[in-house]
């Protein structure tokens, strides 16, 4: 302990401001333990690294210290680039990429070791898969798929490209905003694809059970058996943290398609394509400009860089045979070719608004955001004062104890005034009065919960969303989405999900959304999270929230560093 003070002696008030917690604590100690002769730069480097990765960072840009609120407090945010790499390289520590050490060095990137071989790993397959030659399709099959598609009086289909592509690519990534068709532009891949090999063997997968249960909504017409299953379960996720399906043993299917993207972190995008095998076709669907993962980085959007729905001469002319015209790419990310970027909204005016506002805020721009909350009565805004979230809360509890399900309360935060864990205590609370409910009862019929682990044994999901049911002989249950019963003795880890936070809402639709934000501004308020609460609503979308903090989110981005883009540009 003593070593430890007086290598790094701010390690203990760190930990005391919460400016790093027990494990980023745990970690450095460690460290100092076993390289006793390492450099407080090296010790405050490792420190920031290990802080960024647990905050969704692939790696820490060493150009970026002085936005560092930490590297801030331990001073190293003013230190010269080139001295402090030449210090880093000379650690036991830290190694270039030709080296096994515990973190690399490329370029002015500091990197935990797994999550550079991560990056590369990716980076690696995605230019093999640039690199494979389209599959060329015959007239016949061309006519079958164009009949799929009603005419669009001129206007370009940009659903019938992503389907020709899914077809001549083995790697499509789909990406659209809200109301854009993404799960539609799914059903018709299908069909598509059993046009090209009525045989093929097809898997639909998602991050999240919810997710899953919306994709199978989406293609419950079709013929056939397919049925969306969590990416984890798809992999055969084990006890252990591992897969069963992984780089050794492949997965059978020919086409994997994988909705809701941008929720998956950089170890499930790799996981993924080590279980692929090589003749197996990949399409990845989500909206690029929504949350990232909880987990390590914004593979999706650092993959989507300034993708313009232009392409090569190659891909032009294998389009051009299939009846569709495009345009040459100057675009500097040379994927164009596996990217197609839904821009058209298909909502009905019943959600006339939602797309509207979604695109201001991805835009950040405060002037039109303004201009659609004044002119749609389907988004709306108010302060979150004593008397409009009473009224909210009354209307919401009488809308559940009428069994009625149209609402759901969406949070920025888990805890806090605003925060899920409180309005979720206040709701029941309503709930129990109206149904006159003993307060000490735990469960009800009507009552409201989401699943928090995974649970193989029950079939349960990580986000499912269940209601407790009344059966005939007076005993409780809780019903999923699939119709599964569960006896509520049965379940271990769940919370009440009256008002879930906007990160669990996720792969999530609902008709309506009241999205309650912090009375205080804090680092998880930004313009994605706004953007991803109002999408959630089908129909109407209201937001609670004060107006300044309200615009600051809107100003407000996430950078995740990643070097993914930088490498896309110059590996290919």
């Amino acid at each position: 302990m003593l070593l430890i003070e007086k290598k790094a002696p701010y390690l203990r008030l760190l930990r005391k401001e919460n400016e790093i917690d027990q494990f980023e604590y745990e970690f450095i100690k460690f460290l100092i333990r076993n390289y006793p002769s390492i450099k407080d730069e090296v010790i405050k480097c490792a420190l920031i690294t290990v802080k960024d990765q647990l905050n969704g960072n692939i790696c820490t840009n060493l150009e970026s210290l002085n936005e560092s609120i930490l590297a801030q407090k331990m001073g190293i945010d003013t230190i010269d680039l080139s001295k402090l790499k030449l210090e880093l390289v000379s650690s036991e520590i830290i190694g270039s990429p030709e080296e096994y050490k515990p973190f690399i060095l490329e370029r002015n990137n500091l990197y935990l070791h797994k999550y550079w071989s991560y990056e590369n790993e990716l980076v690696h397959w995605l230019k093999k898969k640039k690199n494979e030659a389209s599959t060329q399709l015959d007239s016949n099959i061309v006519d079958k798929v164009n009949s799929l598609f009603s005419d669009t009086g001129g206007e370009f289909n940009y659903q019938k490209l992503a389907v020709f592509l899914s077809l001549t690519k083995s790697f499509l990534i789909i990406s659209g905003g809200p109301g854009t068709g993404k799960t539609y532009t799914a059903k018709k891949i299908i069909e598509a694809l059993r046009i090209y090999d009525p045989l093929i063997n097809i898997a639909l997968a998602a991050p999240t059970g919810k997710a899953a249960d919306r994709l199978n909504e989406s293609i419950s017409d079709l013929n056939g058996d397919f049925k969306a299953v969590t990416l984890h379960r798809l992999l055969g996720a084990r006890s252990d943290g591992e897969f069963r399906f992984n780089e050794n043993e492949k997965l059978l299917q020919d086409v994997i398609i994988i909705d809701e993207a941008s929720m998956l972190d950089i170890r499930m995008w790799v996981s993924m394509l080590r279980a692929l095998k090589s003749s197996a076709r990949l399409i990845f669907l989500g909206d690029k400009d929504q949350l990232s993962s909880v987990e390590a980085g914004s593979v999706l959007g650092d993959i989507c860089f300034d993708a313009d729905n232009y392409f090569t001469s190659e891909t032009i002319e294998t389009l051009s045979k299939h009846g569709l015209e495009c345009q040459q790419s100057n675009s500097v990310n040379i994927l164009n070719d596996n990217i197609v970027l839904l821009n058209k909204s298909y909502r009905s005016e019943l959600s006339s608004g939602i797309p509207q506002l979604a695109k201001a805020i991805n835009k950040k721009d405060l002037k039109s955001f303004e201009e659609v909350i004044r002119d749609f009565d389907q988004v709306q805004i108010i302060e979150p004062d004593t008397e409009n979230v009473n009224s909210l809360l009354n209307a919401y509890s009488e809308e559940i104890v009428d069994q009625k399900f149209d609402t759901q309360f969406l949070c920025s935060n888990k805890k806090g005034v605003f925060g899920a864990e409180n309005l979720n205590r206040l709701v029941e609370s309503k709930i129990k009065s109206l149904l006159n409910i003993p307060v000490i009862n735990e469960w009800y019929a009507g009552r409201r919960i989401m699943i928090t682990k995974n649970d193989p044994i029950l079939g349960l999901s990580n986000g499912e969303i269940g209601r407790c049911i009344l059966l005939e002989d007076n005993s409780l249950v809780v019903k999923f989405s699939d119709d599964k019963e569960v006896k509520i003795s049965e379940l271990q880890n769940f919370s009440l999900a009256y008002a879930i936070t906007i990160h669990k809402s996720q792969g999530s639709e609902f008709k309506n959304v009241s999205v309650f934000l912090s009375d205080k501004f804090n680092p998880v308020l930004s313009k994605e999270l706004l953007y991803t609460g109002v999408t959630r609503a089908k129909e109407n979308a209201l937001v609670i929230g004060k107006g300044e903090i309200i615009k600051q989110m809107i100003f407000k981005e996430i950078k995740r560093s990643s070097a993914i883009p930088e490498k896309i540009q110059n590996s290919f």
